[in-house]
């Protein structure tokens, strides 16, 4: 084969194991089903509660990152978010860790980041974030989870 020809052959190949979904790892129980809350609303009536967000990322050597993020409508008096790491066990979630809650005070806008967390390869991994805002005598709260994360071997 001619050295073109053999190029055009590998990145063929390239091209197609990176367009095939999923990861080269096993994985040590099925995969959880998918929950689709990210950048849904919360309840319809709520005035004041915007958005909540949370993502989860493998650092390396054991360790994730989680991050979850508040917004309100306006600058309210209390505004918060609190962070949960959840380990799939193959037929249910498992709260694995629970952060501090953040709260800002006369905000519209609260984060939260938590670093080098321990995980397991091969297990399935989310984020559980719960928002809530205060304002007045208003209470607002929801809960969102972030996609899911396989963690390689």
């Amino acid at each position: 084969m001619r050295p073109f020809a053999v190029k055009t052959v590998i990145m063929a190949v390239l091209a197609i194991a990176l367009a095939i979904p999923g990861q080269a790892m096993a994985a040590h129980t099925p995969p959880p089903p998918e929950v689709v809350t990210t950048m849904t609303p919360f309840d319809p009536n709520y005035k004041y509660l915007e958005n909540g967000s949370a993502y989860i990322s493998y650092i390396g050597k054991g360790k994730a990152s989680v991050w979850g993020e508040t917004i309100a409508t306006r600058r309210v008096d209390h505004v918060g978010v609190q962070l949960v790491l959840q380990r799939w066990t193959g037929s249910e979630w498992i709260d694995e860790y629970t952060g501090e809650k953040a709260e800002m005070s006369i905000s519209s806008r609260s984060n939260n980041t938590i670093d080098n967390l321990p995980v397991s390869s091969g297990y399935y991994y989310r984020v559980k974030s719960a928002h809530w805002i205060t304002y007045g005598s208003t209470k607002e709260d929801g809960i969102r989870y972030s996609s899911t994360l396989l963690i390689p071997d």
